[in-house]
């Protein structure tokens, strides 16, 4: 078990003990003091039912001889009150020999109260005054009933007092036992801390001193869970690892020694094998110096050659531009060429297309013209039926003035038709005139448009040569360029690579260098691990005088 599990479970026994003690006293004194409540209300209870007949006989003693309203509200009330007592006390009452008495005195009461009764409402003053001597002997079993409550009362109280008594004697009793578990259970536990804790200190005592052959008692319980078990049991691991340490380091320190001898004798033949190499990376350095140098007066004319190089390209990459541009422009213009004849074709379909509309317009305006005629001629024959029948109107008199009118306005309309008429032939006269300078036009557009074809078949077939021509030369620059860039890519490789050459000789005396400063470092890194070695050798004396101070 564990230490805090147990140190808990030590405060909680007292603590629970002690609660059980106390919980055991607190119920018995709210027992006895429901009890004693009890009790005493039973004893008021029968003391007022006492009373209570007492006045009530008084009462009925009263209204005998003064037979007054009052007195007999008085006595009803009496009456009811001292029913309603008695029927309270039974409730209370719980001994056998009170509730037999108290039933007594119930059956004589309520005879009493029910010949009572009549007597008031016959206002028999006679009976009245029979039954308040008859209360007496009511009187006499309640007075019976409070001596018994007494004597229950007195009996009641020694039995408490009894109890206390007992309450009192098992309180000292349980904390005496509470006191000696405590005391035992904090005896046992202390034992079972203590008695490890101080063998654990003797031996760490010895352990200080270098005393390393301690032997530890192992802890029965593998798995305890008791936090000083577990204590005791890392303590004896522990005093194992310390003792199998300290034999490994006095092992490790021998080897130490060994090997500290083995390395300086390696390390001698090392230095001799460094100068050797110093020497030899020094020469190394002067050979690689005087090649980088020569191969960076090579690399200078390789630069040389490849700017020439570089502008012989842009030239003739900017005599391919320019000759793709003048092909584009052919190219462009030849476009435009034939969209044009194309549009003069067109224009001369147009011109014929309006030629021919306007000789059909033509046509119409000469069917209009006889039109015309034929509207002029039914005029005047209209203007004649008008003059006609104004001239009947006339002879008829009065009775052709209606006529008359209607005439009139025929006749205006035949003379308006007539002007009209005129009008549109001098218009189709006027259209006439336009539509042949139309046609006039129409022909010089259309022989001026075929002209316009054939100069542009001749421009078209100019443009296709200059075309042709302009695509040789662009090929052959374009051949041009790409040779030159190929021998300028190739000029670019070797440069780069007699550059990389260069760098690499540089590197490689450079790196000849280092290696010579490198293996004097060495050299120096050398003395200083032959002197670390002497000094890691000497600490592995030192180590042993210490580890000799522990007994193993």
């Amino acid at each position: 078990m564990a230490l805090k599990k147990r140190l808990l479970i030590l405060g909680l026994i007292p603590l629970v003990l002690s609660t059980i003690i106390i919980g055991y006293i607190v119920s018995q004194l709210i027992s006895l003091q429901s009890s004693a409540s009890e009790d005493v209300q039973v004893l008021l209870e029968t003391e007022i039912l006492r009373g209570d007949l007492i006045v009530t006989k008084q009462a009925l003693s009263n209204y005998s001889v003064n037979s007054t309203e009052e007195n007999k509200q008085m006595v009803d009330g009496l009456l009811a009150e001292t029913s309603k007592q008695i029927s309270e006390l039974q409730k209370l009452i719980s001994v056998k020999e009170q509730k037999e008495t108290l039933s007594s005195i119930e059956t004589k009461f309520t005879d009493l109260k029910s010949v009572s009764d009549k007597a008031l409402s016959e206002m028999n003053k006679a009976e009245i005054k029979r039954q308040s001597i008859r209360i007496s002997g009511v009187l006499n079993d309640m007075h019976l009933l409070s001596k018994q409550t007494n004597d229950w009362y007195q009996n009641s109280q020694t039995e408490n007092k009894n109890k206390i008594q007992f309450i009192v004697w098992a309180s000292i009793i349980g904390f005496i036992v509470v006191a000696v578990l405590s005391l035992g259970a904090s005896n046992m536990l202390s034992r079972r801390i203590v008695n490890p804790l101080n063998r654990m200190v003797h031996n760490a005592e010895r352990m200080a001193d270098g005393d390393l052959t301690i032997s530890i008692e192992n802890v029965n319980e593998k798995n305890s869970r008791f936090e000083v078990d577990k204590l005791q049991t890392a303590f004896h691991h522990m005093v194992e690892n310390l003792r199998n340490t300290v034999q490994s380091v006095h092992n490790i320190g021998s080897n130490v020694e060994r090997f500290t001898q083995d390395v300086r004798s390696q390390m001698e033949s090392l230095t001799e094998s460094s100068n050797q190499v110093a020497l030899s990376t020094e020469e190394l350095a002067k050979g690689s110096q005087s090649i980088s140098e020569d191969i960076q007066s090579t690399a200078a004319l390789m630069a040389v050659m490849g700017d020439d190089f570089a502008q012989n390209v842009q030239q003739s990459s900017e005599s391919a531009a320019s000759s793709k541009v003048a092909l584009e422009s052919v190219e462009n213009g030849r476009s435009s060429l034939n969209k044009q004849q194309h549009f003069a074709e067109m224009i001369a379909d147009s011109s014929s297309t309006i030629m021919e509309s306007v000789e059909s317009f033509a046509q119409y305006t000469g069917e209009i013209e006889n039109a015309a005629h034929a509207v002029r001629e039914i005029a005047e024959q209209t203007n004649l039926l008008a003059l006609n029948a104004a001239i009947e109107a006339a002879r008829a008199g009065d009775a052709g003035k209606g006529f008359a009118v209607v005439a009139q306005e025929v006749r205006k309309l035949a003379e308006d038709s007539s002007v009209a008429t005129e009008r549109i032939g001098s218009m189709v006269g006027n259209i006439k005139n336009g539509i042949q300078a139309i046609m006039d036009a129409s022909q010089n557009g259309q022989s001026l448009s075929t002209q316009q074809v054939d100069s542009m078949s001749v421009t078209e077939r100019a443009f296709a040569e200059i075309s042709g021509n302009v695509s040789t030369i662009f090929d052959n620059l374009s051949k041009l360029e790409e040779g030159m860039h190929a021998s300028t890519e190739r000029t670019n490789q070797v440069i780069s690579a007699v550059e990389n050459i260069s760098a690499i000789t540089e590197e490689t005396a450079a790196g000849t260098e280092e290696i010579s400063s490198s293996t004097e470092e060495q050299l120096r890194y050398f003395e200083q691990m032959n002197e670390q070695v002497g000094r890691l050798n000497d600490m592995t004396v030192e180590m042993k005088k210490e580890l000799e101070r522990f007994t193993l």
